[in-house]
């Protein structure tokens, strides 16, 4: 696979923010673009344009940290929080509408009811994403 130059980065923690900003820059071409993305994921009852100032100021955190790993390799950092019902579905619409080369993604181990019942971003992804996903997979502790 050639060097990316549309990169998407699912960025959900700050803890692991810079370390996948860090290998989408490592991957990624010169002159690349790298959307960092944090989904503020809202339950069906909660408006997608309500105020969740805790959720919300996580997302600039983790953000943060990312955009600065990402301009250290002299790269083009484009954060985007989004909000929807499920993270999968607005990353997928994300790969699509902007036409990524490559998706990286973080996993962990511990799994949610939510996860359990519906799946995983990273399922969701796997089956449908229209690009390269690297997904950076720490071992179990």
């Amino acid at each position: 696979m050639k060097k990316a130059k549309r990169i998407l980065v699912g960025i959900k923690e700050a803890s692991h923010a810079a370390e996948l900003a860090e290998l989408a820059s490592r991957v990624a071409a010169k002159g690349a673009t790298i959307w960092l993305v944090h989904v503020i994921e809202l339950p069906a009852a909660t408006p997608l344009d309500a105020p969740v100032p805790e959720l919300e100021a996580a997302a600039r955190k983790a953000l943060a940290a990312a955009q600065r790993t990402v301009r250290r390799f002299r790269l083009k950092p484009a954060p985007l929080v989004l909000r929807a019902r499920l993270a999968g579905q607005a990353l997928l619409d994300e790969l699509k509408e902007k036409k990524i080369d490559l998706a990286v993604l973080g996993y962990h181990h511990k799994r949610t009811l939510g996860e359990l019942l519906f799946g995983t971003t990273h399922d969701s992804l796997a089956r449908s994403a229209p690009c390269h996903l690297l997904m950076s997979i720490p071992p179990r502790r």
